[in-house]
């Protein structure tokens, strides 16, 4: 154990004086023994378009009080999970859903784009010239 979490008090496991932004919600403490209680996963049987589920067993001041937690993620939060313990700034946050085109090198929106053949995001109008697609294909651009 660290020093820092020798000195956290399971039953207010928010530090005095700090976060007061949040000091009217409720808090856990996964102590360093807890956490491989962390899970991360679908929240079924992996179907497509299901959520995931983040669980963990917080610190309780008597072990039979422990309950396991489960918190809900749809794809767009685990998005934002993801860049906030990344740590990104706005400009590519914003990258999270754009990319480079690979053909023209303009950016294009991840929900817009299509693969090329190397896998990586083009619009589909780059994608069209650079393979010839056929003139009915414009009607899909």
């Amino acid at each position: 154990m660290t020093d820092e979490s020798a000195d956290v008090d399971p039953e207010n496991p928010r530090p005095e004086g700090h976060y007061p932004r949040f000091r009217d919600n409720e808090w856990h403490y996964i102590p360093e023994e807890l956490a491989r209680s962390i899970s991360l996963g679908p929240a079924g049987d992996g179907e497509p378009g299901q959520d995931w589920v983040l669980t963990y067993t917080p610190e309780e001041c008597d072990e039979e009080d422990r309950k396991k937690v489960l918190v809900r993620l749809s794809p767009r939060v685990l998005h934002e999970l993801y860049v906030e313990v990344k740590g990104l700034d706005v400009e590519t946050r914003q990258m999270g859903h754009r990319a480079e085109c690979d053909l023209c090198g303009e950016m294009v929106d991840l929900d817009r784009a299509i693969p090329n053949d190397r896998g990586e995001a083009c619009h589909k109008r780059c994608w069209a010239e650079y393979v010839g697609a056929p003139d009915w294909f414009s009607d899909y651009v």
